[in-house]
């Protein structure tokens, strides 16, 4: 009876740390996917989820695949910003006659949205990241030995400067 409880104890404590051990591989963001629906592009919610030797954006709504890629066939990645107004001119106006509040400062203020654009040989996925996780996102391309280019604005304004 001893030797069975102590047998019992010591299979129990070798499986459980088994699985203290055991690394997840597989991480998972929340992002917004462009999806082409005939002529337009919709964004669809949706769920970045890495793998070992892949990655996937998997729709929330419906649980499909959007896109998958393996990362050995990803030729370029790139990671962007844009900056809107917080504000339109037009709802700044309105915003001022309804509320008498002075909104001119808003008008200043900008919102940034981050853009990470991955292209295989044959096929692409474009992504609006979170602010809060982008970092982490990137930080993955990279572990995975993806080299992720950053588009800055300001080049982008600097080189159609140049071509005129």
């Amino acid at each position: 009876m001893k030797f069975t409880s102590i047998f019992l104890c010591l299979a129990i404590f070798v499986t459980s740390v088994n699985f203290s051990f055991a690394q997840t591989t597989t991480q998972s963001f929340k992002v917004a996917s462009m999806v082409s629906d005939g002529k337009k592009t919709k964004e669809m919610d949706s769920t970045l989820t890495f793998s070992e030797n892949s990655f996937k954006s998997v729709s929330k709504k419906t649980g499909s695949v959007i896109k998958e890629f393996n990362f050995a066939d990803i030729v370029e990645a790139d990671y962007s910003y844009s900056k809107k107004p917080l504000l339109s001119t037009g709802g700044a106006v309105a915003m001022a006659i309804l509320t008498g509040l002075l909104v001119l400062p808003f008008l200043f203020v900008k919102k940034k949205q981050r853009w990470l654009s991955v292209r295989t040989t044959d096929d692409y996925l474009v992504m609006k990241l979170d602010k809060e996780n982008y970092m982490q996102i990137l930080n993955e391309f990279k572990i995975r030995k993806i080299e992720v280019k950053t588009i800055n604005e300001e080049d982008s304004k600097k080189k159609d400067k140049d071509d005129k």
